[in-house]
């Protein structure tokens, strides 16, 4: 029996096999003349042809007849099913799932999902509750879970070896998507201040703006300003993003969140790896605890015993298990730092590659005048940025012992311990 995670969190769909390998694609879907395309090939197209978007099929998952007629799909449930599918095959067509769903999946919903993995067919195995899932402490926990259009925050308390959720609130208008439009409207505002060019007004430059947006807030987390370029019709347009004017359109938008959050004063604050955006940019949050992106996924192949039953329901409370010290065979090893001549770049921050006189040297920050500025990404190594005339092979993983290329200059991935 082959066995698969699913975490259901429309942001980034995650699956993840018992080998350790993760596939990962947003909740975006593009009906097209010939079939369904998601993820990001749909994303990449989702402003400029907007008319065959979709990206609410998981928040409103229904059999709800579409607002136009398609010919591909009825409703919201045949798009979430192309995706569900899609992402069962990638992972090599798992005989078992476990299914991880945020708290803001209903019971008529979940009892529709759970009619779309039957139809594949594959067998569910379990269903937990996300915030169950990925939290990382024994303590009284308040998790933060981002979605693309809505936020879940999850009470977690544990009393007497049993974890449990003890209260849940949805946030309806905040989700990534909402802290996106903020960023992009700042930006068209200065665009046309600067230059009378808005990017917004046409879907190209929407596009544009969207599609760059996540490494612009990225980069953000590390520095304090970040210039870029807008490529547009006029030529390539420079502009300026500041850390702390987009730490103020997010803390508008922050007022229930915060609310919640007040009334826990005594709960240890932590954010879902799609809602670290939050911490990153919010110096009040800066010392919150970020989930890694696959934390929820490790723990349910941990709990396959407690999530398998003959009874099929979504599971609120777990019994904590004892550490025992050995490794879950599950656990993928992942790179952390990058090693060239002797010395350690650590991952979690980009790393800057000068080229001199055939000579590499290289720093933890990001120079957007380096030959080229690596980063790790939802446990992808990529190239934020390089010379258009430079080589640059990573490896489709990012494990110890793997090479990357840059020209002809080999650096090795390695793993380093209690780092």
């Amino acid at each position: 029996m082959t066995t698969a995670v699913l975490d259901l969190n429309d942001q980034n769909l995650l699956i993840q096999t018992e080998d350790g390998t993760l596939y990962a694609e947003p909740g975006f879907a593009q009906l097209t003349t010939t079939g369904i395309d998601t993820g990001d090939r749909a994303k990449d197209r989702a402003w400029k042809e907007p008319q065959q978007s979709y990206n609410d099929y998981w928040r409103q998952l229904n059999q709800l007849p579409l607002p136009s007629r398609q010919p591909l799909a009825r409703h919201h449930a045949d798009i979430a099913f192309a995706q569900l599918k899609r992402l069962y095959e990638i992972a090599g067509s798992p005989e078992d799932l476990i299914i991880a769903v945020p708290g803001s999946f209903s019971d008529q919903q979940l009892s529709l999902l759970l009619g779309l993995a039957s139809a594949i067919p594959t067998r569910v195995k379990g269903v937990i509750d996300s915030a169950l899932a990925c939290c990382p402490q024994q303590q009284t926990t308040l998790l933060v879970e981002l979605q693309l259009q809505q936020a879940v925050i999850s009470l977690i308390e544990e009393n007497q070896g049993i974890r449990s959720i003890s209260q849940q609130e949805v946030i309806p208008d905040l989700g990534i998507l909402h802290l996106y439009n903020a960023a992009a409207r700042h930006i068209s505002e200065q665009l046309i201040a600067d230059y009378r060019y808005d990017p917004l007004h046409t879907s190209i430059g929407e596009q544009t703006i969207y599609d760059q947006l996540p490494n612009w807030l990225m980069q953000l987390s590390w520095a304090d300003e970040v210039s870029f370029n807008v490529p547009t019709a006029q030529g390539e347009l420079n502009l300026i993003l500041r850390k702390h004017q987009i730490a103020a359109l997010f803390e508008e938008r922050l007022a229930s969140l915060n609310t919640i959050i007040k009334k826990h004063p005594q709960a240890n604050l932590c954010f879902s790896h799609g809602a670290g955006v939050i911490p990153a940019l919010l110096p009040q949050f800066s010392e919150a605890q970020v989930c890694a992106q696959n934390a929820g996924i490790e723990q349910c192949f941990r709990l396959q015993a407690q999530l398998s039953g003959e009874q099929l329901q979504r599971v609120s409370q777990i019994q904590i298990l004892e550490h025992t010290g050995e490794t879950p065979t599950t656990t993928p090893h992942h790179a952390t730092h990058l090693l060239y001549q002797n010395h350690a770049y650590p991952l979690d921050h980009p790393i800057s590659i000068h080229i001199k006189e055939n000579q590499l040297s290289l720093i933890s920050a990001i120079d957007n005048r380096a030959a080229c500025v690596l980063i790790l990404e939802e446990q992808k190594l990529k190239a934020l940025h390089q010379q258009s005339d430079l080589e640059v092979k990573v490896p489709s993983v990012c494990q110890p012992g793997k090479i990357v290329q840059i020209a002809e200059h080999s650096l090795r991935l390695i793993e380093v311990s209690n780092a």
